[in-house]
């Protein structure tokens, strides 16, 4: 559906959905504290682990139901709903000082996270029909998360020194403008008036309509890239520090924020590598995945740390857009809503389970640290690229069958 707004409007809707990502990347504030927060309640341990991942589930309910609200319900007071709710868990998370009214706080902030994350992106959808376009804004919505990642982790890392419930303060400049924009900026979504009519025949189609194996392909490998760079680069590079002994916590600090800066810069001008690299674009990124993280394990060094450690930990900056734009061009029109919800959900259980995994695989193997089990993770992102090439030549088979058919 392309929105019929005027340019103003049109880029005032576009900056209300930049400015959501400060919702998607809220638990970055909690980072810098965790290790705050399970000295604070050292009898409630159950309580602190939901407080620190108990969002990344209930934001996989909340994104894999947001589709069911959007059908019955204006899209924008559904996100309005979303940023509302996110808002009084994130301002109000700390009000009373009890470990479980926070987990009840931490389920407000998850449900809110799924619900704006899963609107965001769907709303691109809706303002820009052209899919290079659409492309290009999927870049731009990912340079927003690494620029709020940044801006949340390092202010949080100051408000930390005065305890890690000062982190919250954070929220009060952005859940809050962040529902305002909503209210004031995103336009409505309705179903047209031409399309009521037909509307119980296309319900009848969708119905029938799955979202392809296409879709579940790029799916899987979404997930499992969450989970093996989850498990190696994104929470575990301060372990490649301390156990290759290149460096301190400084170190592993700079690196991540190597990371978050290049990433803004990549989102930035994602649209022109996915035009130029096409259906590759994923596909290379699993390659480059998995020899940096081949090179970062035999060659350990600052230079591998921030050099290579940062291409590696690009490929996943690659792979939320390219899941979101590609997802819009391989599923049919009408499970466009679907498709965004299923990519976030799977984003969401993959981050959550990615540190179990790690945990896991240590102890399956036996190791003295977590650095010996990325040599496991590298022949993962292989395996996902030989069968990224594999999907690629039956996707073309299929193409060549459909042109003999005509």
């Amino acid at each position: 559906m392309n929105l019929q707004l005027s340019k103003t409007k049109r880029i005032l809707a576009l900056i209300a959905i930049l400015f959501s990502s400060v919702v998607v990347m809220a638990d970055l504030v909690m980072v810098p504290v965790i290790g705050q927060i399970y000295g604070y309640y050292p009898e409630n341990m159950n309580a602190v682990n939901y407080i620190v991942s108990g969002p990344a589930l209930i934001l996989l309910v909340a994104s894999l139901a947001t589709p069911l609200l959007t059908r019955i319900i204006d899209k924008k007071i559904v996100f309005i709903i979303g940023a509302a709710v996110f808002a009084v868990g994130a301002v109000l998370g700390v009000a009373i000082d009890n470990p479980y009214y926070i987990c009840f706080t931490r389920t407000l902030v998850g449900v809110g996270e799924g619900m704006v994350n899963v609107i965001g992106v769907a709303y691109i959808a809706d303002l820009y029909e052209d899919a290079k376009m659409r492309a290009r804004i999927n870049g731009f919505y990912s340079a927003a998360l690494s620029l709020s990642g940044m801006i949340f982790s390092y202010f949080a890392g100051i408000l930390g020194t005065q305890g890690w419930m000062a982190t919250y303060k954070i929220y009060y400049f952005t859940a809050i403008p962040m529902l305002v924009m909503a209210i004031l900026f995103v336009p409505s979504v309705k179903r047209d008036k031409t399309g009521e009519t037909a509307d119980s025949a296309a319900k009848d189609k969708s119905k029938k309509e799955k979202l392809g194996w296409k879709f579940w392909h790029m799916s899987i490998g979404w997930f499992v890239m969450n989970i093996a760079l989850g498990a190696t680069v994104l929470y575990f590079i301060s372990s490649y520090v301390t156990e290759t002994g290149i460096g301190d916590s400084v170190a592993a600090g700079n690196a991540a924020a190597l990371k978050s800066i290049f990433g803004f810069l990549l989102g930035l001008i994602f649209g022109w590598m996915l035009e130029k690299c096409k259906r590759y674009t994923i596909t290379w990124s699993y390659l480059i995945a998995a020899v940096t993280l081949v090179l970062l394990v035999m060659f350990p060094s600052q230079f591998m740390l921030y050099v290579i450690g940062t291409v590696c930990g690009l490929t996943y900056k690659i792979g939320m857009p390219y899941n979101y734009s590609h997802g819009f061009e391989i599923v049919p029109a009408s499970r466009a809503d679907d498709a965004v919800s299923i990519t976030t959900a799977v984003y969401g259980l993959g981050t959550f389970l990615s540190t179990y995994c790690a945990n896991w695989l240590v102890s399956l193997m036996k190791t003295e640290g977590n650095l010996p089990t990325w040599w496991v993770w590298a022949v993962v992102m292989a395996i996902l690229f030989v069968a990224d090439l594999i999907a690629i030549a039956k996707e073309k088979a299929e193409e060549r069958e459909v042109k003999q058919a005509h």
